[in-house]
């Protein structure tokens, strides 16, 4: 990242305007409880930030074929619905995240299930939504199918907890 705040332009024009605008609409989203304003915030903050690592001189790209095809996938998911049900999000890697609302759960892992069925880390119900997912185009089925290594499902928890235990 130091050669992007050192060559990016896009990066001080990010930090400047881009970081503040999405942190008040994401506090908006949150506080509303608005799924649709929260995904479509999260997915320009990624792809802003994702910007400024190509726009690093020389460029820097985190992101790789399969991590486009699974941005297609949650744009596919999202076109089918008639409205935003999916976001992806993407750190400094490869890696996608992909939030849904658990009401929505048949369509983005109905999705994402059959391609990827004997990838380690299904929850077990995850067989009961297999039929429930959008047709991906081809070559964004492909590459999904040959690049996931492990799929972590997660959900919303209890929030944190004070423990007296420690790493030793």
């Amino acid at each position: 990242m130091q050669q992007t705040v050192a060559t990016s332009d896009l990066f001080k024009e990010r930090i400047t305007n881009v970081v503040p605008k999405h942190m008040k609409l994401m506090e908006e989203a949150v506080a509303a409880r608005d799924f649709e304003k929260f995904a479509e915030v999260t997915m320009k903050d990624s792809n802003s930030f994702h910007a400024t690592c190509a726009d690093t001189y020389p460029p820097i790209y985190y992101m790789n074929d399969v991590s486009r095809a699974a941005v297609r996938a949650v744009e596919a998911i999202n076109a089918a619905a008639g409205k935003t049900i999916a976001a992806y999000t993407y750190d400094a890697g490869p890696n996608c995240v992909v939030y849904y609302l658990e009401k929505d759960t048949a369509a983005v892992v109905g999705t994402f299930f059959p391609l990827l069925t004997s990838t380690e880390g299904w929850k077990a119900e995850a067989k009961s939504y297999a039929s429930g997912g959008v047709q991906l185009e081809e070559a964004v089925a492909t590459l999904i199918q040959g690049g996931v290594s492990r799929v972590i499902q997660t959900g919303v928890g209890e929030g944190p907890v004070k423990t007296e235990q420690h790493l030793a």
